[in-house]
């Protein structure tokens, strides 16, 4: 049985560096995280829907290469598979712009066959984003109903609430209604600080942990970039994870999505949360340093 199913978006991906330099790949949150739980050997599938077109075909053969099963992972003719375009600054901050307003994977639970379905509600584990919320949110009634029986088999449910403006724009009541929904039902849960402030207001991380503990999930790791991390749990006052060492960016693109992977992987094979919060900040510390968001097969 696959152990982790990763749910969201992937997408073709034009990527632009400060010298001029264009590099095209593929790349997506929960792709990305997929693909570095799979590195670490962790069993996980990746979920989606893609186009039959160029891009789909390397997002495919991307999970196949890194060994993430692609049996959850269908193809809708009738859509293409998305695309962004990354551009990168000398100090590695990054702006994006999408094509992916009728993407494949928007459509991934609609229709989907008993069998695709089934695999999800047998997860182990299901981990999905905000951006999968954004992606699935016509469908959102379908997919807290998949939350919902994954939690009733006793599957667990982790959510890395990654919260991007320019995607939900004046929506900010549905987002907050759909990451609320989910979170309630997250057994980890993996937050940015940064994220959360922009969309609740939060004044300070402790009033962000506060909050969340409310909804309910068994633990929160909240990520603060260059400050770390903070573990809670509820059962020992939130502890700050730092990062062991310093690095200058040269492209931060998937660095909360490996962190992720990172701390999912370690915790998931009985390292403690301390533990698991260092092997996601080496983790992320090594893929800042690389441009685009899937470190090359030789840097495993």
């Amino acid at each position: 049985m696959v152990k982790v199913i990763c749910l969201g978006e992937a997408m073709g991906e034009l990527a632009f560096a400060p010298d001029g330099t264009v590099a095209v790949g593929v790349g997506g949150d929960t792709l990305n995280t997929a693909v570095y739980l799979a590195r670490a050997g962790v069993r996980c599938g990746f979920a989606s829907a893609l186009g039959r077109d160029p891009f789909g075909d390397r997002i495919r053969a991307v999970c196949m290469e890194n060994g993430v099963d692609t049996g959850q992972l269908r193809q809708i003719d009738s859509h293409a598979t998305g695309l962004y375009a990354i551009t990168t600054d000398a100090s590695g901050e990054r702006s994006f712009q999408y094509w992916r307003d009728s993407s494949a994977a928007r459509q991934c639970l609609q229709d989907a066959p008993a069998d695709w379905t089934e695999a999800l509600l047998s997860a182990a584990w299901l981990y999905l984003s905000g951006i999968t919320l954004w992606v699935l949110q016509a469908d959102a009634d379908r997919l807290i109903a998949v939350l919902d029986a994954v939690k009733a088999r006793g599957g667990r449910i982790a959510f890395d609430g990654n919260y991007r403006p320019r995607l939900w724009g004046t929506e900010t009541a549905t987002a907050r209604a759909l990451f609320a929904e989910t979170m309630a039902r997250a057994d980890l849960i993996l937050p940015t600080f940064e994220d959360e402030q922009m969309l609740w207001g939060d004044a300070s991380p402790e009033a962000t942990l506060a909050r969340l503990h409310g909804l309910g999930p068994a633990q929160i790791v909240l990520k603060q970039g260059a400050e770390g991390c903070l573990i809670a749990d509820g059962t020992q006052p939130p502890r700050r994870i730092a990062i062991p060492e310093a690095v200058t960016p040269l492209d931060t693109t998937a660095a909360g999505d490996s962190f992720n992977a990172g701390y999912l992987a370690a915790w998931l094979q009985g390292a403690s949360p301390e533990a698991a919060a260092l092997a996601g900040h080496r983790l992320a510390a090594r893929v800042i340093c690389h441009r685009g968001a899937i470190l090359p097969p030789e840097d495993r």
